[in-house]
């Protein structure tokens, strides 16, 4: 299962502004936009209120500011791991081993990302920075059409849907994890879990994708 490790983030948290910024992600993934007031931003930071409105004018800016920066340290990985494979087959090995790393390499921007998700997507229902797997898409249409004749994969394979699927089976183990260990009597989180799961989501994608 052994995957690149991500880039650290980019934030340089000796600037005022990505100071606020990084703190403000560690709030909002512990409780989410409701869960994190800009007092108690400004109070773990150990700055005035009016550093938040100058940098980003209120907390609902600054809590879309946050959100665009966990989803596009997820969408580096994601272009990284498109833009090194040859193949569809591995195009998806690629993005299954990112799906899997993230949450554990990045857990304040996985857990910021599904508070969003629990709040119905209000916080960027009117947000200035576009949430988009548009390259991901491309790279995987790019891949069907050019290897999907009907012998090696399936012809009716739909990007969205194929990309849909990866995610859903991956982000399961984080998603769900503490609900389904209790249930399955495992810990979907050790190394001996997340090696398997690879495995598994390998598998039966990739046997799901042949005709």
């Amino acid at each position: 299962m052994s995957a690149r490790r991500p880039a650290q983030p980019s934030l340089d948290t000796s600037l005022p502004r990505d100071h606020l910024l990084h703190t403000a992600i560690t709030l909002f993934s512990a409780g989410g936009y409701e869960g994190a007031s800009v007092n108690d931003i400004v109070n773990r930071a150990g700055v005035s209120k009016r550093m938040v409105y100058h940098y980003f004018k209120n907390k609902a800016l600054l809590y879309q500011e946050a959100l665009f920066f966990a989803f596009n340290e997820l969408a580096k990985l994601e272009n990284e791991a498109v833009a090194s494979a040859e193949s569809l087959e591995q195009v998806v090995k690629n993005l299954i081993r990112v799906y899997f790393g993230f949450p554990r390499e990045h857990p304040d921007f996985s857990r910021l990302l599904r508070w969003e998700n629990l709040n119905g997507g209000k916080g960027i229902q009117d947000s200035k920075f576009p949430l988009s797997k548009d390259h991901v898409i491309k790279v995987l249409r790019a891949a069907i059409k050019r290897e999907a004749d009907g012998k090696r994969w399936r012809t009716d394979l739909e990007p969205n849907q194929l990309l849909i699927t990866i995610i859903g089976i991956c982000q399961v183990y984080t998603s769900h994890r503490y609900t389904l260990s209790q249930g399955l009597h495992r810990d979907l989180g050790t190394p001996s879990a997340i090696k398997r799961g690879i495995t598994n989501a390998e598998h039966y994608l990739l046997t799901g994708m042949r005709p």
